[in-house]
């Protein structure tokens, strides 16, 4: 009996660990994001599959350092959601608010608008931890 219960604890922890390496290792990191040019990374030549398949890999950071990106009242999050059911029911537009003549995009350009989302968030939050300083003009402190 204790060898079942050793090898299947043994086995739900590889499975657990496995998991967890691949789930992170299909996140990107801020390191990632700071790296990439946002211009060639989400280029409008692109696919929408592309951009989503980006906005997917970045935006889960974006949500658990808390700085998701919202337009129209509409995050990021839900923009993906809703292109991405627009682009697998072949859907020429997407309506990320109902009764709201403004939230209609093309596919194309709500699928660009997720990728684009997706990481200046992360690289605005790397630039404002290497570029912040406590001097104000009339402070007395020098930059």
């Amino acid at each position: 009996m204790k060898k079942i219960l050793k090898r299947t604890l043994g086995t739900v922890a590889v499975i657990t660990m496995i998991s967890c390496t691949n789930a992170t290792a299909n996140t990107g990191s801020i390191s990632d994001a700071v790296k990439l040019d946002v211009k060639t990374a989400c280029a409008p030549s692109m696919s929408p599959a592309e951009h989503l398949a980006m906005a997917k890999k970045f935006n889960p950071t974006a949500v658990k350092h808390e700085i998701e990106f919202m337009r129209f009242k509409v995050s990021n999050s839900k923009a993906i959601e809703e292109t991405e059911k627009a682009l697998k029911a072949g859907k020429k537009s997407v309506e990320l608010l109902k009764k709201n003549k403004y939230t209609l995009h093309s596919v194309k350009d709500a699928a660009w608008r997720t990728c684009v989302f997706a990481i200046r968030p992360l690289q605005l939050a790397a630039n404002a931890e290497s570029n912040y300083h406590l001097a104000v003009p009339g402070d007395k402190f020098t930059y």
